[in-house]
């Protein structure tokens, strides 16, 4: 396989790589990887340097590597969705806040996590029960990119009709008095990728923790940034496939040239209006190549040959939501 154009996977796990693969066991994967990310300019995008554009084309790169579906997936939440929240603060501007150290290569290393998810929430604000009371937290979060390593979660919860955010240090102690269940444990696709579920009854929290009044519309920009990334995780993630089969490299050809004319050009941080014009995005016609090039029935079953192919696959309520709302406006638009 050719090697990326970063370096990054060379040799990963070979006894002579500069980067062996038992660093990354004993100091956590994504954590290991952070300064030689920053170093390559994968934060560049966040911190103001380079377009949307340029970001994707790098997390491809990532994709086309062993292991690289679940180092880009990291990178992409921490941007994405960590990095949203931030620009959307009062310390918008990178350096205004100690927590823009997760994407300066400051040592040590700092991660920031986002917890939206909890149990029955399908997706949807409105079920949220977390909730801060006299600057004290009580909730649950299920499911949290990044968790098993993240030094803070972005926690959302929910005040009356408005879901406010605030950074919460993710305690370390392992009998902390606050803390009721805190599990770290990962997923068949994207392995390596550590995720969290927590749970904590009336925690303290930092002075000045308060990072948004409301969650709401802009959750749904962050998930469409998350959907929109997808398309280059998949180009990344196909190259090699691509090479053996000339339908399957015609489609990703197809999905490449239709990411360029969607996102070039296009400055600044992507607003949910100018990502949900291009939703939902065209990655069904390669998922489809590929399901035929191994010979399966539906795209459904690509995971039995690689449990990755699940996170192309799977899609959850929100994203059900989004088709339907979009198919809504389409027809809005032609009545």
């Amino acid at each position: 396989m050719i090697e990326s154009a970063y370096h990054l996977f060379t040799k990963y796990a070979d006894k002579d790589s500069f980067f062996p693969k038992t660093v990354a066991e004993n100091n956590g994967f994504y954590r290991s990887w952070k300064p030689y990310l920053f170093a390559a300019g994968f934060y560049d995008f966040i911190l103001g340097k380079e377009s949307y554009y340029e970001f994707q084309n790098k997390i491809s790169t990532l994709a086309e590597e062993p292991y690289g579906v679940s180092l880009a997936l990291s990178c992409m939440v921490e941007v994405n969705v960590a990095g949203g929240i931030l620009l959307h603060t009062q310390y918008a501007n990178p350096g205004s806040h100690f927590l823009w150290d997760a994407f300066l290569g400051v040592t040590p290393t700092l991660i920031l996590s986002v917890g939206v998810s909890e149990p029955g929430f399908e997706g949807k604000i409105k079920k949220l029960q977390s909730k801060v009371v006299s600057n004290r937290l009580t909730g649950i979060k299920s499911f949290v990119t990044n968790g098993g390593e993240a030094d803070f979660v972005f926690w959302v919860t929910k005040s009356g009709t408005v879901n406010p955010v605030y950074f919460v240090p993710i305690p370390k102690e392992t009998n902390h008095a606050c803390v009721v269940t805190k599990e770290s444990f990962h997923t068949d696709f994207t392995p390596l990728v550590s995720h969290l579920k927590i749970q904590v009854s009336d925690l303290p929290l930092l002075p000045g923790s308060l990072l948004i009044e409301d969650y709401g519309e802009l959750g749904l920009e962050l998930r469409l940034k998350e959907l929109c990334s997808l398309v280059s995780l998949l180009i990344g993630k196909t190259k090699e496939l691509s090479e053996k089969d000339s339908d399957l490299n015609s489609e990703r050809n197809k999905l490449i040239q239709w990411r360029e004319s969607f996102l070039l050009g296009f400055q600044g941080n992507p607003t949910k209006e100018k990502l949900l014009e291009g939703f939902p995005y065209p990655i069904s016609p390669l998922l489809l190549s590929i399901t035929n090039y191994y010979q399966l029935e539906r795209p459904e079953d690509l995971k039995t040959i690689d449990a990755d192919w699940q996170l192309f696959v799977w899609e959850d309520s929100l994203t059900k939501y989004l088709t339907q709302l979009k198919k809504r406006n389409q027809s809005s638009e032609l009545s």
